[in-house]
């Protein structure tokens, strides 16, 4: 990326990652994540960290550049919150795509839980699919009927050749009848979900993002949610459709990178020259 870009790759200062699944935030490391099979507790961020040194030819005088690893919604709930929604103190973005994730963001920071598990509500499982299969090992699991891969597998026979979320999004565009049924469907299943994490949390807006946020499923997450949650809870309640788009888990990441730079603590060490001025520019 770095080539690519034509970039003088010693003035990098920091490097985000988005990753499909929970992160401990504090290791940097994914944790038990359902669709990256084989990345349990992987070393992301020593390994990026070396192969940026490798990149640049030298061990860095300041130490490793930072490498700040998070699940994808919650980058992508920080960046629209930060663009759109800057005055919403309480924020929750659902990204329904291969899987289902939900990022929270409280007072402009990202809400992650006791060990980044926050937001995991793919995993939530429902009342009447004992039956269904999920990535995870378990049965039952919203992501196993209500996720971009568990459409792609029902449309697979009907639609032809479609086997993720991005198949669905295409078939969406292209008006299939049973795409867009399949997708209200879906919205319903996630919107019943969203009943308890709307009240539970009470934000201000609940944004719509991935494959699958187009109108047909946004039709069926409003048809529930309204129907189930007490009128007080969704009186002031905006739900909305990602406006950063495929560009959103992006921005959080570099969002991210920038929050930790200029963090206090990080500004009182380089006053104190404790940061060399390498590790340190902006």
């Amino acid at each position: 990326l770095i080539a690519a870009a034509g970039a003088d790759a010693s003035r990098v200062c920091g490097v985000g990652l988005s990753v499909p699944g929970p992160v401990d935030w504090e290791a940097g490391r994914v944790v038990e994540p359902p669709i990256m099979p084989g990345w349990d507790r992987y070393p992301i961020r020593e390994r990026l960290q070396d192969a940026y040194a490798r990149h640049v030819g030298a061990s860095l005088e300041g130490g490793p550049v930072p490498v700040l690893v998070d699940n994808d919604a919650n980058l992508m709930a920080l960046a629209e919150q930060q663009a759109n929604h800057r005055d919403c103190c309480a924020f929750v973005l659902v990204k329904v795509s291969t899987g289902i994730g939900a990022g929270v963001v409280v007072d402009g920071h990202v809400y992650r839980g006791i060990d980044g598990g926050a937001g995991d509500i793919g995993h939530i499982r429902v009342h009447d699919r004992a039956d269904a299969l999920c990535m995870c090992g378990s049965y039952g699991c919203l992501a196993a009927v209500a996720s971009g891969r568990a459409l792609a597998k029902e449309l697979s026979g009907a639609a032809g050749n479609a086997a993720s979320g991005s198949d669905v999004r295409r078939l969406l565009a292209e008006g299939h009848p049973d795409a867009i049924r399949l997708a209200r469907e879906a919205g319903r299943r996630v919107g019943e979900v969203l009943v308890t994490v709307v009240t539970l949390l009470n934000p201000g807006v609940l944004m719509l993002a991935g494959d699958l946020s187009g109108v047909p499923f946004m039709t069926g997450v409003r048809e529930l949610l309204y129907q189930r949650a007490m009128p007080r809870t969704t009186a002031n309640l905006q739900i909305v459709t990602s406006r950063l788009g495929d560009h959103a888990g992006l921005i959080g990441a570099a969002t991210t990178v920038v929050d930790h730079l200029y963090s206090p603590e990080r500004a009182d060490a380089r006053l104190a020259g404790i940061l060399s001025p390498q590790s340190g520019r902006p």
